[in-house]
């Protein structure tokens, strides 16, 4: 069985390498955000051209990647196993208009700009619950340098982050029905047992 992982929202393979290590077998990373995928034939196509037909699949993913595997593996019979990380069941349409979301993704690109990446690299470091090589590189490239502007700015297309928002409203993942499925969510603050 291969398995493929999409992480959430400007994540890059850094991010989740530390936990990919730690599973018992090979998984292969996915960044659909490096795309500008606008609809459900897109997306589609774009999965098909990173599996080999025929062959069983297991997809993790995490956050807004668990949107996307969940609606993937609605579509793709070889899809057996579904693993989702803290995404595929909310219907953000009643948490948070589409709109607001699109201007919030593009007030924070906008505003992750930092003179020096070691500075930023040591303040990750002192906040995080989990720190490792994986995670300063995750940082490293999340960050490309403007010359222009003479500073680090979040390496995200804009563009392409606006389509997949879009897109994930409009395939509603948590109405898919799918298969075998482990969900795993942290406990937020304000939920009760």
């Amino acid at each position: 069985m291969k398995t493929f992982f999409i992480g959430g929202l400007g994540s890059n393979i850094y991010h989740s390498k530390d936990f990919l290590q730690e599973l018992d077998s090979q998984v292969c990373f996915l960044n659909p955000y490096e795309k500008h995928l606008r609809d459900e034939t897109e997306l589609k196509a774009w999965f098909k051209n990173k599996i080999v037909e025929k062959e069983h699949i297991c997809l993790i993913g995490h956050s807004l990647g668990g949107d996307l595997v969940r609606y993937l593996a609605s579509e793709f019979h070889e899809v057996k196993k579904l693993i989702l990380l803290d995404g595929g069941y909310l219907d953000l349409d009643k948490i948070l208009p589409l709109d607001t979301e699109l201007e919030e993704a593009k007030n924070y690109i906008e505003s992750q700009v930092v003179s020096d990446l070691a500075l930023l690299i040591s303040k990750e470091k002192s906040e995080a619950k989990h720190w490792s090589e994986n995670m300063e590189e995750a940082v490293r490239q999340s960050y490309h340098w403007n010359a222009e502007y003479n500073r680090y700015e979040l390496a995200i297309n804009s563009e392409n982050i606006e389509a997949i928002l879009r897109l994930r409203r409009k395939i509603q993942a948590f109405k898919r029905e799918v298969g075998d499925t482990l969900f795993i969510s942290p406990r937020y603050p304000n939920e009760t047992r």
